[in-house]
């Protein structure tokens, strides 16, 4: 979530002194007070600056946890839930109000507060709900004691330039950090992009080839679906309305896609293309995980791996945190946190371990509401014209001054276009597109963390997952007992009367999301013959074998198809095994694709010596995207060629449509589709597949002269570095050249700014060897030792090991034991004890 620089120019700073200063280094052992608490609370620092918290009871350890949280990650947790508020501008200033009238208008704070209210009213009937309430208010009292013991001295070095003093908190601001996290895993506005490029291509048997929901070649994540009993999970994820059979409210698509006007459809997929996005770009979000059972493993026991891919930002996303507490219900859990929420969400408990990916499924539409002529402030639906609802939603600002913003909302949700004030086409003034989004409202995902935290079995953690209902994800499990399991959770809707991908109208309830896909029938593998699970975003199910639809854009297919191929072949997968897999670089598009476009070559019999040099370089590469290797580099320049030679259908119609996706490519190299190949912008020719691959050669080798004159070759870690920026753009951790792309370990673009946002393997035949990195460390200042410290560990790949550094996630049952294993002072830094 890098903000830019919001210092006026500052630029790289250095501890030089003044407003530099941020105050003196952590102390030794620390008695703090924390008024609320039941007994004492005590945490053990580690080496790395993670926090071990033993507490008596839940309430007392997520009280310390937030104090940990706002400690080290207050100017973050502040920043992400500004945002996601749409309250910058308090901040910054009134030159981030677009992001503000953005996030304002999918109302992330007003969801936030239905969930309190919600959450509020059931505590007394649930006790999972008064549990998850009283972690959501021990957190919020954790954060405030450590914002009233600031001090000039110790204020973060951001609030001082930015001459900003932290506010208290509430739940419903940790609410709404919640729900920025599940818009960034699921909100993305795909009916736009689909219209406007199915507009611009005019065509539909091309639109139809070229960008299909489906990928040719995928590899499913769920092969064998396993149900649940419908008479004990009757609803939907959360305990939303559920059908157990669909055909009996899908309708056949009788609501007519209505065309947006291009001008009013382009600023609005630029306005949600620059806000501010927490977690990254939502077409970039991914993530891997996979786990063996005992059949396919060294140790006789499951092994899992997991590596969530977001943003890579300084401090990162995650805070690592393990937290005991003793009892029947306890709790013993370590692994990521994210700042601000009371929950372990990536990493392993006593009994069992999970990690999670991102589903990609687009549970968000659009509705065009029919603007009763005579009053633009009403909309028709089943028959009458309603009044829309308007929220005002106000944007005060760092210069004081107050600028007035309405949100309208009408049944379907807020209207997403309230977050322009104007457009070119008069007859498109008034907002009138509404967003109906799963996460809007009120969601349950704390129930779940909750729940499955300290969950003891696989029954219990898939019941905790039933109050999982925002974002999709897909989580891998692994237990003591020898069980392995994908399970898809989240709320995937059923919709009638449309297929989800365009804009449409809907003039009464017959039409819309109308119910939701059972948990029991939510697509999920348990413990299948094969002997291993895995995802990488890639399609869920397969649509032939399944009785639901689960709309796209999934991912391309390509990692699943690594991965997939790595556990098939492996029969006795160590840890080490696994954390070679992590670390896994090979490009499969570039093994699928070249041995085509060799033979190509070859057959050509051309004498240019420059693009034999390069062919013979790709000849002899192993596929592997390494920083010292120039094939990677060309490998890159080469496939954009492909794209570009190959699609002249689309490029001719628009230079910014995207030139199809590469396994459609794939699909028409190795079936040799001649319509495509041949370049219709030429005439009394027909090139065939192999032309235009030879002259994607020479279009490559030519823009890669041209690009990287100045470099003394072409070695791809001369430009292909990892970049993790500063949120206030004060500084930077990396700038090294880095492994990886479009690979198993993730990499993308040049400048790499978003990857494996933490990396976890764990053992279950000896849960507490288990391990763990990510690119950061756990202090948000800059000048500690534990800025960056957890980074050096992610990035350090050994040659001989061919894997990436870790830290075990130390794991003692109490703080005497901790101390007793630390026999030569090298494992714990300090002790705090918060008192009552």
């Amino acid at each position: 979530m890098p903000l830019g620089p919001l210092t006026g120019g500052l630029g790289i700073i250095q501890p030089i002194g003044g407003i530099f200063d941020n105050g003196t280094p952590d102390p030794g052992d620390q008695t703090i007070s924390l008024p609320g608490l039941g007994a004492n609370v005590e945490v053990i620092i580690d080496h790395l600056g993670i926090p071990h918290i033993y507490a008596a009871t839940a309430k007392d350890a997520f009280m310390a946890l937030g104090y940990m949280h706002a400690k080290d990650r207050l100017f973050q947790i502040t920043m992400q839930t500004f945002v996601a508020a749409g309250r910058i501008s308090e901040i910054v200033g009134a030159y981030a109000a677009s992001s503000d009238r953005f996030y304002r208008t999918i109302g992330l704070a007003r969801s936030a507060q239905e969930t309190l209210d919600w959450l509020i009213a059931n505590a007394d009937s649930n006790p999972d709900v008064a549990a998850s309430l009283e972690a959501l208010d021990a957190e919020v009292d954790g954060i405030n004691a450590f914002i009233h013991s600031l001090t000039s001295a110790t204020l973060p070095i951001e609030f001082k330039i930015l001459k900003y003093t932290p506010q208290e908190w509430s739940a419903v601001d940790l609410l709404t950090g919640a729900k920025m996290l599940g818009w960034g895993l699921s909100g993305g506005v795909y009916d736009f992009q689909r219209q406007w490029i199915r507009a611009t291509v005019d065509n539909d048997t091309m639109y139809n080839d070229l960008f299909p929901d489906l990928m040719p070649y995928t590899v499913p994540i769920v092969q064998d679906q396993v149900n649940l009993s419908i008479a004990e999970y009757p609803l939907a994820p959360g305990g939303f309305p559920a059908t157990e059979n669909p055909g009996e409210l899908m309708r056949p698509t009788i609501a007519d896609e209505v065309v947006i006007a291009q001008d009013k459809l382009e600023l609005l997929i630029s306005t949600i293309d620059n806000v501010i996005k927490p977690l990254g770009d939502e077409m970039h979000i991914g993530s891997n995980n996979w786990a063996v059972n005992g059949s396919r493993s060294s140790t006789g026991m499951p092994i899992l791996a997991g590596d969530p891919h977001l943003t890579l930002q300084a401090p990162s996303v995650w805070y690592e945190a393990h937290i005991v507490v003793p009892g029947v219900d306890g709790l013993d859990v370590t692994g990521t946190t994210f700042p601000g929420l009371p929950a372990v969400l990536i990493g392993h408990n006593d009994h069992l371990a999970y990690s999670f990916t991102n589903v990609g499924a687009d549970v968000l539409d659009i509705f065009v509401e029919q603007l009763n002529p005579s009053n633009s402030s009403e909309y028709m639906y089943n028959g009458t014209y309603h009044a829309f609802v308007v929220h005002d939603e106000s944007i005060y600002t760092r210069e004081g001054n107050i600028i007035p913003f309405f949100v309208k909302e009408s049944v379907h949700g807020p209207l997403i276009d309230s977050a322009e004030e104007s457009y070119d086409s008069d007859e498109e003034s008034e907002a009138n597109l509404a967003m109906t989004w799963t996460g809007s409202g009120v969601t349950h995902e704390l129930i779940a963390a909750g729940k499955f935290m300290k969950a003891d079995n696989l029954t219990q953690f898939i019941d905790g997952m039933y109050w999982w209902d925002s974002p999709p994800q897909n989580c891998v499990y692994g237990d003591d007992s020898g069980n392995i399991a994908m399970l898809v959770v989240g709320r995937f809707p059923v919709r009638s009367g449309y297929t989800g991908e365009y804009p449409v109208t809907s003039l009464n309830d017959s039409v819309g999301m109308v119910s939701n896909i059972p948990y029991a029938y939510n697509p999920r593998e348990i413990n299948p013959a094969r002997g291993f699970v895995q995802s990488a975003n890639q399609r869920t199910i397969a649509p032939s074998q399944y009785g639901y639809t689960i709309l796209g854009p999934q991912d391309n297919g390509y990692r699943g198809r690594r991965i997939f191929y790595l556990l098939q072949n492996d029969s006795s997968v160590t840890v080490a095994d696994m954390k070679r897999f992590q670390a896994d670089v090979v490009e499969v598009r570039a093994e699928v694709i070249l041995p085509y476009l060799i033979s190509a070559w070859d057959d050509a019999g051309n004498s240019n010596t420059t693009i034999a040099d390069a062919v013979d370089l790709l000849r002899s590469w192993e596929y592997d995207m390494e920083p010292e290797l120039e094939a990677p580099t060309i490998w890159l320049y080469l496939l954009d060629a492909i794209h570009y030679e190959t699609f002249d259908e689309l490029r001719t119609l628009d230079p910014l449509l995207p030139l199809s996706r590469t396994p459609i490519l794939e699909k028409l190299i190795t079936e040799n589709n001649s319509y495509y190949f041949d370049d219709h912008t030429t005439t009394g020719t027909t090139e065939t597949r192999d032309d235009v691959l030879v002259r994607s050669l020479f279009t490559a080798l030519d823009k890669l002269a041209r690009e990287w004159a100045d470099e003394p070759d072409y070695k791809y870690g001369n430009r292909h570095i990892v970049y993790i920026e500063h949120l206030a753009g004060l500084t930077y951790i990396g700038g090294g050249p880095h492994r990886g792309g479009n690979t198993l370990n993730v990499a993308p673009g040049w400048t790499v700014t978003h990857g494996p946002s933490t990396r976890l393997v764990a053992d279950l035949s000896n849960i507490g060897m288990s391990y763990m990195a990510y690119p950061g460390g756990q202090s948000g200042n800059m000048f500690s030792p534990h800025w960056d410290d957890n980074f050096n560990l992610w990035y350090a790949f050994d040659p001989v090991t061919k894997y990436y550094g870790y830290h075990i996630l130390y794991f003692y049952a109490t703080a005497a034991a901790f101390r007793t294993a630390d026999t030569d002072d090298t494992l714990i830094e300090r002790t705090i004890i918060f008192a009552p």
